[in-house]
């Protein structure tokens, strides 16, 4: 019993370093991958460096012509020559800045690319005029003749003379013949009137209904 106890334990403590060792290598999986993902993103970034500066050199080889031409309108820019090198730090110090350059020095031709040619102002056309009025003084003075126009003559207006037409007005009739016209349209009514009455009596409206009634039995 008591050897079987002790293998078992054994057992156990085998099974755990087993697991911690797995977990350990698991670990170092990661830093290793960790690892070469810095490494990728380092190389990315020297490829993004190196991108950036290649475009820039292929926009300065594009733009050499404008940048010429800035350097000879504005910048006036050289390369150095060899003798703005010095060998150590001893001739940078006994440099005289101040001094201008010695007698007999070399100097050298830079090329400046002209922004734009001048433009040529043509000379207005008074100047030959004016020299060749010097250049014969006594030449004669041309003579000025004038022209006649014929004007139209002025045309006379002559005004209307209004005329004032009179107009008759009507005279108004007399009072009298009013009155009577009145007179007359009141009485004719009336006469009218009393000559239905007479042709027209109580007999003769009888007589003519009761004809009207014996006719309207002998029809039935």
């Amino acid at each position: 019993m008591t050897a079987a106890y002790r293998l078992k334990g054994i057992g156990w403590f085998g099974s755990c370093v087993a697991v911690v060792l797995g977990f350990y290598l698991v670990s170092l999986q990661v830093a290793a991958e960790r690892k070469k993902l810095d490494d990728v993103n380092v190389r990315i970034q020297t490829a993004e460096r190196d991108i950036r500066a290649l475009e820039t050199e292929f926009d300065t080889r594009a733009n050499l012509v404008q940048l010429e031409k800035w350097n000879g309108d504005t910048l006036a820019l050289t390369a150095p020559i060899a003798g703005q090198f010095v060998g150590d730090e001893a001739q940078l110090a006994s440099l005289d800045v101040t001094r201008g350059p010695a007698t007999g020095a070399v100097q050298t031709a830079a090329l400046l690319v002209p922004s734009q040619p001048a433009p040529v102002v043509p000379l207005p056309d008074a100047a030959p005029t004016q020299t060749a009025a010097a250049a014969k003084p006594n030449a004669p003075a041309p003579v000025v003749r004038l022209a006649k126009v014929d004007l139209p003559k002025p045309q006379v207006v002559k005004a209307v003379s209004e005329r004032v037409v009179a107009t008759k007005t009507p005279k108004p009739a007399p009072i009298a013949t009013v009155r009577t016209a009145a007179a007359v349209a009141k009485v004719r009514p009336e006469a009218v009137a009393m000559l239905d009455r007479q042709l027209l009596s109580d007999t003769t409206l009888g007589d003519i209904l009761k004809g009207a009634k014996s006719e309207s039995r002998r029809r039935r």
